[in-house]
């Protein structure tokens, strides 16, 4: 075998051809020749022949020895000749010669490859690898360790991916989505993890008799279309798709398939996630959206959607519809009295009556509370025929509340007022139907509850007036328009001042003063009366202490000044009118508070501690309006009242109806029997005053003594009243023993 050449050397160890002796020598740390071969390279390069003929050299002589002796233990040594030992070598040559082609030389062609194999695999030590494989003719060992090395790193290189394999299996197996592998070609499944056989309850059938057509809930075409496209797409594709259980039911799922290559072959990977569970909360989340918790009903939202679609019909049919509106009557004395569960399952109750009423096609929806709304459609094209049908049905529906509702153990029986709106006349838009059928529910209660009413267009009118009034009124008291009127009460002897009653009048800048009688009753609901009475009594009481500052004012008796129902419940009443004497310096025993029965009769035993800790502080309590309540002067006996005064519904014709001079004859006499001061109200002529004389009245108020008149006008009156009268009158601190009789 001849020496390798400069190139081969040079490639075996990375040395460029063009370096100097000196370096080779260097890099090499023995003496190079002048063709960059180092030395010992060549030296082993010519030992290599002679190693290559020294095995099939030692075999030739071994077999030409052993048939000699074979031939000389035969025949005799004296009888060997010639043709004997040309025949043993010749034969012992021709085996040598045969182990050697078939043999020996095939297999150091396979340890030169192996060498050079190894050569290219260990690149990161080729120095050591060159002379490991330079010195392997003349030491195998040091062969044996590169190889027992490689071998080594190939365990290694074994292990790591076996446990890989075992991480992918372990994923594959444990894996909460299911993981199936298709054949493309006949949609045959090859394998699914455990995941997948539960989804779909592949029980212990072997995946290859499970054919996709069989998974899945749609048609071949499809299913084939979708295959290809999977197959056709370098990076797959997601989708949403029905899988077909084994036992039918169909399993909602998300899907992200795509194509691998495996061995050639070109299969289909579907990776499923059951989403039942989200589909299922999306479906109540969607279920929540569109109606009410409680009764299950359509909410708003529904019912807009609803009421939209039958506007669009109507307008495209000519059809009409309606719109009811219902609100139970009183509902929240149910509630405070039996409390909300019992409400609750009565709104429940009420729901179940209200579907079971109507026709399949109408929508009975929930706005909140007590308040339900019903949509009627194809009622006809005559608007009179409409309505005619509309009532109709709000009366069957007035007729399922009759019968008694028996909830938690109580028998209730509930009404209802119920707005009757048509549509496209009444309204184009749901918000101004709903709030036209609102209006003519109110209308409904304000007659009496337990009935219906048709919306018309003076409603409307009416409602936008009260909103507007609302809204100038709060402009009002932020802007002090409103001014105290006071209006004396005089004492039917002699006409002199008793005192005043505090009234308010509105100075609207453009519609001018405004009695209270014109605004009031809008307001009397809301939370502007309660800022309008805390203005009057401030106003009233900041009056009373500059008239008693003022040495040159008769100062009155008493002020009066008219306590609200809100006003007098309100929590911290007390405190409040304690506060606003402290700051206005008035005197409380010159201030009496007018309250009705009302308030009296619903409330007995809060309002009579609410007098009692009133009374304390020195003021006084007088019932207003008396007469037209349901007390009785025998309730009046056990109210701390120091006055009552008659209605001016029993003085306007107490000269000319004897029923109404009996009356008040009767309310005077039992007034000085149980010791309380009367003062009739509304005197506005002089036949009135001549019987009240008569009946020994002591006190009255009226446009006949004096109407009402600016506070400063009231200051100018008792200016006067001071000059005519002296002494001016003290406190009434205790009645009167001879007011009535």
């Amino acid at each position: 075998m001849q020496a390798p050449d400069r190139t081969a050397g040079q490639a075996k160890v990375g040395v460029i051809t063009d370096v100097n002796r000196a370096t080779r020598e260097k890099l090499y740390g023995r003496r190079a020749t002048a063709s960059g071969t180092p030395r010992h390279l060549q030296r082993a390069g010519r030992g290599m022949t002679s190693r290559m003929l020294r095995k099939p050299l030692a075999l030739f002589a071994l077999v030409a020895i052993g048939q000699t002796a074979v031939l000389a233990s035969i025949l005799g040594p004296a009888a060997l000749t010639a043709t004997h030992l040309i025949a043993v070598g010749t034969a012992s040559l021709l085996i040598a010669g045969v182990w050697d082609h078939f043999v020996h030389r095939p297999t150091r062609r396979g340890l030169r490859r192996l060498r050079d194999r190894l050569q290219t695999l260990s690149a990161r030590a080729p120095g050591q690898l060159l002379a490991a494989v330079a010195g392997a003719d003349r030491d195998t060992s040091a062969l044996d360790r590169l190889v027992i090395a490689r071998q080594r790193h190939i365990a290694a290189y074994t292990r790591r991916l076996r446990r890989e394999l075992q991480r992918y299996r372990a994923i594959y197996k444990h894996s909460h989505d299911a993981v199936m592998i298709f054949d493309p070609a006949d949609g045959r499944l090859v394998d699914c993890n455990p995941r997948a056989r539960e989804l779909l309850g592949l029980d212990d059938r072997e995946p290859g008799h499970v054919h996709l057509r069989e998974l899945h809930d749609e048609d071949d075409a499809y299913l084939r279309h979708l295959v290809d496209d999977i197959m056709d797409r370098e990076q797959g594709r997601s989708f949403r798709i029905n899988y077909r259980a084994s036992d039918g039911h169909l399993i909602p799922t998300e899907v992200s398939a795509s194509r691998i290559l495996l061995d050639s072959d070109r299969l289909l990977v579907c990776i499923a996630r059951d989403v039942s569970e989200r589909e299922h909360a999306a479906r109540q989340i969607h279920h929540l959206a569109y109606h009410d918790t409680l009764t299950n009903l359509p909410n708003r939202t529904l019912l807009t959607d609803r009421v939209n679609r039958g506007l669009a019909r109507a307008r495209r049919t000519g059809q009409i519809g309606a719109l009811l509106f219902l609100d139970l009557d009183k509902f929240k004395r149910i509630n405070d009295s039996l409390g909300h569960s019992v409400g609750d399952a009565l709104l429940k109750e009420l729901a179940e009556r209200l579907r079971g009423t109507l026709r399949e096609e109408d929508t009975v929806a929930r706005l909140g509370g007590d308040e339900f709304v019903v949509l009627l459609e194809g009622l006809g094209q005559r608007q009179d025929r409409a309505v005619e049908k509309a009532r109709e049905i709000a009366e069957k529906l007035r007729a399922a509340f009759a019968s008694e509702f028996r909830l938690h153990g109580h028998e209730l029986f509930v009404t209802v007022s119920i707005g009757i709106v048509t549509f496209p006349q009444d309204g184009d838009s749901v918000d101004t139907l709903l709030r036209h059928a609102d209006t003519a529910m109110y209308h409904a209660k304000g007659a009496g509850r337990d009935g219906s009413r048709v919306f018309h267009s003076e409603m409307d009118e009416a409602a936008t007036s009260r909103l507007r009034l609302e809204n100038e009124l709060r402009v009002g008291l932020r802007e002090r328009q409103f001014a105290l009127y006071m209006q004396p009460i005089l004492a039917i002897r002699d006409g002199r001042i008793l005192g005043a009653e505090a009234l308010v009048r509105w100075h609207h800048p453009t519609a001018g003063q405004i009695s209270p009688s014109d605004f009031l009753p809008y307001i009397e609901n809301c939370s502007l009366m309660l800022k309008l009475d805390e203005w009057v009594l401030r106003e009233a009481c900041r009056l009373l202490g500059q008239i008693e500052a003022d040495a040159a004012l008769q100062t009155p008796a008493l002020l009066a000044v008219n306590v609200s129902h809100q006003q007098f419940l309100q929590a911290d009443f007390v405190a409040a009118v304690t506060d606003i004497l402290e700051q206005t310096g008035a005197d409380p025993k010159r201030l009496q508070f007018d309250i009705t029965e009302t308030l009296l009769i619903k409330d007995t035993q809060e309002s009579v501690e609410r007098i009692h800790a009133l009374k304390q502080l020195g003021i006084r309590f007088a019932i207003d309006d008396f007469g037209t309540g349901y007390s009785s002067l025998a309730d009046l006996r056990q109210l701390p009242i120091d006055t009552i005064k008659i209605d001016r519904s029993f003085i306007r014709d107490i000269a000319s109806d004897p029923n109404d001079a009996a009356i008040v004859k009767a309310i005077l006499s039992m007034a000085g029997h149980i010791g309380v001061d009367v003062i009739a109200e509304g005197v506005e002529n002089r036949a009135q005053l001549a019987f009240l004389r008569d009946a020994d009245c002591t006190y009255y108020q009226g446009y006949l003594g004096r109407p009402p008149v600016p506070a400063e006008t009231f200051r100018d009156e008792l200016h006067f009243s001071a000059e005519l009268y002296i002494p001016p009158p003290k406190a009434l601190d205790t009645p009167p023993e001879a007011h009535c009789v």
